[in-house]
């Protein structure tokens, strides 16, 4: 199986011509080569880094939206494209999705106006990055389409290898809006165990540090921890549902972490249990303080981390603690930190003994598909062996927030349907 592995390399850098500078909304050879189908068949384990509501490829989302008709598109206007509840009530200047594709709307156009490929070049990339959120926040509006997004999105991720997932997500509006939508998690999660048993899910509440996030922080987080509270895993020995907290945005031009450290350690100091993984490190710039921030609040994994090489002395201490790195190689690309998936910093930080999980980051924006791209373009940017492949897979599950009695099954699991894809 090595061998076959190493041939499927070969050929994929051969008919490419292009190394392991891979885009992956544009060269569609990716979705179509030996490479790829192998990668998808392949136990993932666990997806640690995926944010809501951001997850279903394209294609998916458009079906999602057909299936959906209280959910209309702007067809006119600056906000062209833009998702929005109508209900039973007026359209405003929308369409149905059925309305759109009969008017001759394609999904190549909704693959324009909803990932990164429709970035003017030459842009600032986040500000389009973040203009598709505002475009495609309404797509769970109500509980019943969490419930059906989310029963989706984990078909979808089984239907890759994927048993585990960990999903930022924040919780909007009051306590019981936020409640309406973990039960709406939890519903969906026990509809997709009818079928598949061993799959989990957790979530990461997020909040941000722009100035549109920010003003919500103290709500978002008060939100996130009444959920944890109020809210189990029936399944499983009603373990919590919010394991872990989150603060996002661009580092580059939001505010920085430091502004939100006494409360994130308040937060975390009372919730005994509770893990803490931050984004740093997403950046090129050589001022940014925000790893050494994440590290003083105590981090169990860090997010991004991209520019960590920047720091010698952080970069020890990481390595020393052995603090595991999310790692989200097509997202990076996409947004401009790495073209070249050969010279992306993780591949040091994983050779000097650096704990990695391979994640997606925002997939729906920013490829065609779930994470199996993100193996792909580090099996090939960093030459690595299946048993190299197969150490990361196993990562994603020794390192993630479960509780150690539902690793220990997901474990189990996992080298069972390992062993079964290699022979």
């Amino acid at each position: 199986m090595n061998k076959d592995f190493e041939l499927l390399k070969k050929d994929f850098l051969e008919r490419t011509g292009k190394g392991a500078t891979l885009d992956f909304l544009r060269d569609s050879y990716i979705y179509e080569s030996p490479l790829f189908a192998f990668l998808k068949k392949m136990p993932k384990g666990a997806e640690l880094h995926a944010h809501a509501d951001a997850i279903l490829p394209i294609r998916e989302q458009v079906q999602f939206l057909l299936d959906h008709p209280e959910l209309v598109i702007a067809t006119d206007g600056p906000l062209r494209g833009q998702i929005r509840y109508a209900g039973d009530g007026p359209r405003m200047g929308c369409k149905t999705m059925k309305e759109c594709l009969e008017s001759g709307w394609t999904i190549e156009d909704f693959r324009h106006s909803w990932t990164i490929m429709g970035a003017v070049q030459g842009s600032y990339l986040w500000d389009y990055f973040e203009g598709i959120f505002t475009k495609c926040g309404a797509i769970c509006t109500t509980p019943e389409l969490v419930e059906d997004y989310y029963i989706r999105v984990m078909n979808h991720l089984h239907g890759i290898g994927v048993e585990h997932l960990e999903l930022r997500c924040p919780f909007f509006g009051t306590r019981e809006d936020a409640m309406k939508r973990g039960e709406a998690f939890v519903r969906a999660l026990q509809k997709v165990r009818e079928t598949d048993p061993v799959f989990t899910l957790r979530i990461v509440a997020c909040a941000g540090k722009n100035d549109i996030w920010d003003p919500q922080f103290d709500t978002l987080m008060d939100n996130a921890m009444f959920v944890r509270e109020n809210l189990k895993d029936p399944d499983r020995e009603n373990r919590d549902m919010v394991v872990a907290i989150d603060i996002v945005n661009d580092e580059d031009s939001s505010y920085s972490l430091a502004r939100y450290e006494d409360r994130v350690r308040s937060i975390v100091a009372s919730h005994p249990g509770l893990k803490l993984t931050l984004h740093a490190g997403e950046s090129l710039r050589g001022e940014n303080a925000e790893i050494a921030i994440a590290l003083r609040c105590g981090i169990d994994r860090l997010g991004h981390g991209f520019n960590l090489y920047r720091y010698p002395d952080l970069f020890m201490e990481v390595r020393e603690k052995g603090i595991p790195i999310e790692v989200c190689p097509v997202s990076n690309r996409a947004l401009g930190y790495c073209e070249d998936f050969a010279k992306h910093p993780a591949s040091t930080y994983r050779a000097s003994g650096i704990p990695l999980v391979i994640c997606s980051d925002d997939p729906a924006y920013q490829a065609d598909e779930i994470l199996v791209g993100d193996y792909l373009a580090v099996a090939v940017g960093w030459d690595l062996t299946l048993d190299e492949v197969r150490s990361l897979s196993r990562n994603s599950i020794e390192y993630s927030f479960l509780a150690p009695e539902d690793k220990a099954v997901l474990l189990h699991d996992w080298e069972r349907r390992w062993e079964e894809f290699v022979n």
